[in-house]
Order: structure tokens, then sequence, then C-alpha cells
């Protein structure tokens, strides 16, 4: 019998990035797993995104290609958008801003297809500036929890996840690290797109994901996580973020226990 290989949905929400825009498409691509579709979402951007991402429509892997009108400020919109035309197995949120490894499709989906418990599978992501140059990595973003655990590819049942580190911080800094199992997103009836929740829904999302499954984790830096002055980290560098900051830890904290609660 054949062997089923799976389809990944690519997910490339875009909002003025026509900077780096190229070069994340062109590692989407690129990519040595060739069995993917590619989603183009455009948040009304006002720079040269638009003309950059229509280059790209007539590309077989191109399924849909929209362009909003109107700007929702919410990049969890967007993703929810991606999700409901997606036809994969597998989701990859591939941000505009970021850019992978050519084997980064290839290595994530190990974990998910040898285990069908596994329902998030991601790596660890380079630090890369504005210019694109790598600047070290996230491993020291878990330090404080773990020195050694991070080290080390692995798949640890999702509870344990949970309780060790995700309900200290989110230890998924960036969501274009990972490739999360499609049907678990349905079963839980989507996720949380509520302006509150708009700089912390991927870490409610994860935490929902692995509440009663398994995560899985590759220690090879596949993902490139860029930082610039329009980035959300650079924007949280002042005071009155730092604030909003411990505003949406404690958001994020209440939401989870009230699904802790429901889900017990």
């Amino acid at each position: 019998m054949e062997k089923v290989i799976p389809l990944i949905s690519v997910i490339i929400p875009n909002y003025n990035h026509s900077k780096y825009l190229e070069q994340r498409l062109e590692s989407v691509f690129n990519q040595t797993y060739t069995n993917f579709e590619v989603i183009l979402l455009d948040d009304c951007s006002t720079d040269a995104s638009r003309e950059i991402l229509s280059r790209f429509i007539k590309n077989a892997k191109v399924t849909h290609c929209v362009f909003n009108t109107k700007n929702t400020g919410n990049t969890f919109k967007q993703w929810a958008k991606g999700i409901a035309l997606a036809k994969g197995d597998f989701i990859w949120i591939a941000e505009s801003d970021d850019f992978a490894a050519p084997t980064f499709i290839e290595r994530m989906i190990q974990p998910l297809i040898e285990d069908e418990e596994v329902v998030l599978s991601y790596c660890q992501s380079n630090r890369v500036n504005e210019l694109g140059v790598i600047t070290g990595n996230w491993k020291s973003h878990t330090d404080n929890l773990s020195i050694d655990f991070f080290q080390n590819d692995f798949v640890i049942n999702g509870n344990q996840f949970i309780g060790n580190y995700l309900i200290y911080k989110n230890v998924i800094p960036n969501a274009s690290a990972l490739l999360i199992r499609k049907s678990t997103i349905g079963a839980l009836g989507g996720f949380e797109i509520s302006n509150e929740l708009r700089y912390c829904g991927d870490w409610l999302l994860y935490f929902k994901l692995a509440l009663h499954h398994k995560v899985g984790f590759v220690a090879d830096s596949l993902n490139n996580f860029r930082y610039h002055s329009e980035s959300v980290i650079s924007k949280a560098s002042n005071v009155e973020s730092r604030i909003s900051i411990i505003d949406i830890d404690f958001l994020m904290r209440e939401q989870m226990m009230q699904f802790l609660k429901k889900n017990k």
C-alpha cells in the first residue's frame, strides 16, 4: 500500500512586512517536504506587500490569497481565517517577518506522524535581527525553568508540559516555530480571538491544545524569529508596555484556570 503523505497548510498572515516578505515566501516554497498548500493573507497593508504577494499568486502551491479591505487589528482573526480555508492535516502559521530552514517541515512533522497523541510539534528558534543576522537563539528564554531539558528533542505528556513549563510562561515564543494538528483545533471549537487576548492568544491556544495530549520538541534551531523596530518584542521594551504585559499575564492565568476547571 502506498504511504500517505500528509498535507501541510502553510498560513502566511502579513501586515506591512514587505521588507521581509520575499525571504519568508522563498523559505516556504523551498522546503524539502513538498506536500503543502500556501494560504496568503494580507491585513490591508499600506506598504508594498500587496505587490509582492501578487507576484506569488500563480505559484502552484498557493490555494488562496486574500487581501483585506480593512485592517482587523488582531492577528488571531487572520489565523482563524486561514485555518478555516486550510485543507491540510497540519497547520503551520508562518509569520511574514520570520523565515525557516529548508528542512523545517520535514523535521517538524515527524513527531506528529509517529504519535497521533502529539498535537503540536515545535522547534528551537534563532534570534535574527532586522538585517537577517543570527544573534543567538531562544534557549535562554527557558533557562530559568530548566537549563538542560530544552537541550534535546523530546515528546512529553501535555499535562506535564503545562505543569512544569507552560503555566509559568509561554515557552513557545514564536508561532512560526510549530506545526499543529488541525483536527485538535477543530475539537476545541476554534480559539480565542477577542481583542483583550490579542497579545497572548497563542499562549492560551497552546495551553488548550496540550491539555490531555502530547507535545513534541526539536532542539535544533530550524526557525528564525526576527526582532525589529516594529515587532511586538521591540514595542514591549518601554515602561507602558511592561505594565501591559503584567495585565496580559494576569488575564492569561485567569483564562487558564477557567479552562482547567472545565476540563478536570
